[in-house]
């Protein structure tokens, strides 16, 4: 299994807090996702964050996919509309063999300006 963790940084502060983990079972080709009850409570209770900007709701529940969550696709290139020229420079760049959803995010933690949100290799 492949694991990345999703972080929220409180704005005023800089602090980031777990919110949960996306992993990844490439021979089953799933994707899975737990948030972590813990370090929402605690970032709840210590910043402004609010749980309901995220498509999950259940604390208890492990949550699996045959595709990428939406909260993680959207901070994916739509590689389909890329030339072979732009596609080759991306993989350059980001010192990749071939395209690969998760370890794209994993370079490029899947930093968006319109949220707070960053994804990270450890905890």
């Amino acid at each position: 299994m492949e694991y990345l963790y999703l972080k929220w940084t409180d704005y005023k502060t800089g602090k980031k807090y777990l919110i949960g983990a996306l992993f990844r079972d490439k021979a089953k080709g799933k994707y899975y996702f737990k948030l972590s009850k813990n370090h929402i409570e605690k970032a709840l209770n210590e910043s402004i964050y609010s749980k309901a900007i995220l498509p999950f709701s259940d604390y208890d529940k492990i949550y699996e996919s045959d595709e990428m969550f939406a909260i993680f696709k959207i901070r994916l290139p739509k590689i389909e509309s890329y030339s072979k020229e732009e596609m080759d420079t991306l993989l350059e760049d980001l010192e990749m063999k071939e395209y690969d959803d998760f370890e794209y995010l994993r370079k490029t933690k899947g930093i968006l300006m319109t949220d707070k949100f960053v994804i990270e290799e450890e905890k």
